[in-house]
């Protein structure tokens, strides 16, 4: 089960018990610049259970968006959570995700394996949140843009 919704005004709120929330950000010095993307998962208590940041070479603050998604999905589904929010301030790469593309766009390769996290077994919201809700995955973005991928427990 999989959906996208868009979350207009909130200051954040905590996934139920047995879910966990990720936020996830990417970060640009530029467009096109030097890339990072970052995130963290919480769980139903708000409390810290695993963050990530990484170098992503040069492109676009939507590439950025994509690929922080992507690897926040990606770590949750090696951590054996079952039930993932996954909240991105990027309202365009939600939509690309949720309509999909034709096999030409540049983004297609990582919207794909974004939209395969869908099909798994698991219970995946993907949100729209806004950029004032989502400051430690900003920070940890900009991180990856300076540095190159770490993990942090």
């Amino acid at each position: 089960m999989w959906a996208i919704t868009k979350q207009e005004r909130s200051l954040g709120f905590l996934p139920s018990e047995n879910s966990y929330k990720v936020n996830v950000d990417g970060s640009s010095f530029g467009n096109p610049s030097r890339l990072g993307f970052g995130g963290l998962i919480r769980n139903n208590l708000g409390e810290w259970i695993s963050g990530f940041s990484g170098f992503c070479g040069i492109a676009s603050n939507l590439h950025a968006g994509l690929l922080a998604i992507f690897h926040g999905l990606n770590l949750s589904w090696s951590s054996g959570f079952k039930a993932i929010i996954c909240e991105s301030d990027s309202q365009l790469a939600l939509t690309l995700i949720a309509k999909g593309l034709d096999r030409f766009h540049p983004h297609e390769p990582v919207i794909n394996k974004i939209r395969n996290f869908m099909y798994f077994p698991w219970s995946l919201t993907l949100n729209h949140t806004l950029r004032e809700t989502n400051e430690c995955a900003d920070w940890l973005a900009k991180h990856g843009a300076a540095n190159d991928l770490h993990l942090f427990r």
